[in-house]
């Protein structure tokens, strides 16, 4: 026959003021994890919004791509000055030679691009406008000091910053919606009432030609300049509309760095409609003033 054996009361009390300290050190640390875990997300609702997890179709492939925060904008030109200001504080000379904006690249072959090469990036009144002509290095540089920042703010290391994959791209603009070509959720590039929904190249049908030789249709600019063709450089990072979560201008102003090295998606101003669809990519090996990036991060615990 088994023996049960009783732990006297007594023990039990004992026991539980033993233990009283250590389930209060657990239960206080629970709280605060959940306190501090609602400021960083009141913090990164600010400037940027939540993409849940979901499956995007990138080239007509099924992805699975896990949730993440997205910056609403592009990084304006303000945000990147306030990155220069650190380095610079810091001393640290290397990093800042990398991090240099080449605002000659805004030289295009025509005289009025000059004073973007003068202003675009020093002058108050493009304070909100995307920062360009930054190389890919300097774009990871950002995200890299945006990481360190936001961490020791709120004392923690749960978030790296980064740029976005192209699957994340898409999933930020496209959401379950597997046909849409824009971040508006549609295949046109106006709405219900005429406006344009993004910032790019609007070709007339006066710049549209069909050679008869080959039967197929060219362009032909009816403007010297290609850059001042009757339509905006960039435009503010708030411009035109946010999607459904919230972002703007995932289609034009500026195309925008991904995670890997020379390419960029979504096209930009100087790019014609088809060209700046969610899935539209950019080629490139050196910087430029239609190229811009944004961050995006996730939990890493």
């Amino acid at each position: 026959m088994t023996q049960i054996s009783f732990i006297p009361k007594q023990t039990i009390m004992k026991t539980i003021l033993l233990l009283l300290p250590f389930l209060t050190c657990v239960i206080l640390s629970f709280s605060n994890s959940e306190k501090q875990d609602k400021q960083i997300k009141k913090s990164l609702a600010k400037s940027m919004s939540f993409v849940p997890s979901g499956n995007v179709y990138v080239n007509d492939t099924l992805k699975s791509v896990q949730s993440f925060y997205i910056s609403k904008t592009e990084v304006s030109n303000a945000e990147y000055k306030l990155f220069l200001h650190d380095l610079q504080l810091a001393g640290d000379l290397e990093k800042l030679a990398i991090a240099q904006i080449d605002s000659l690249k805004w030289n295009l072959g025509g005289s009025m691009n000059m004073s973007y090469v003068d202003y675009y990036f020093s002058h108050p009144a493009y304070k909100d406008y995307p920062v360009v002509n930054v190389s890919y290095e300097a774009a990871l540089l950002y995200c890299d000091w945006l990481t360190s920042k936001f961490n020791k703010q709120f004392g923690t290391t749960k978030f790296k910053f980064r740029l976005p994959t192209k699957e994340e791209f898409v999933r930020a603009g496209r959401g379950d919606n597997r046909t849409v070509g824009y971040a508006w959720g549609t295949n046109k590039l106006r709405n219900s009432n005429g406006q344009m929904m993004c910032n790019h190249l609007q070709l007339g049908a006066e710049s549209i030609h069909r050679n008869p030789s080959t039967d197929k249709y060219e362009v032909i600019p009816v403007f010297d300049d290609l850059a001042f063709g009757g339509f905006d450089v960039t435009a503010p990072v708030k411009s035109y509309w946010p999607n459904q979560f919230d972002v703007y201008n995932l289609n034009g102003n500026v195309a925008e760095m991904l995670s890997t090295k020379g390419i960029a998606l979504g096209g930009a101003w100087r790019n014609t409609g088809y060209d700046v669809r969610l899935e539209s990519e950019t080629l490139f090996t050196e910087v430029a003033p239609t190229i811009g990036f944004r961050v995006i991060t996730s939990w890493v615990e």
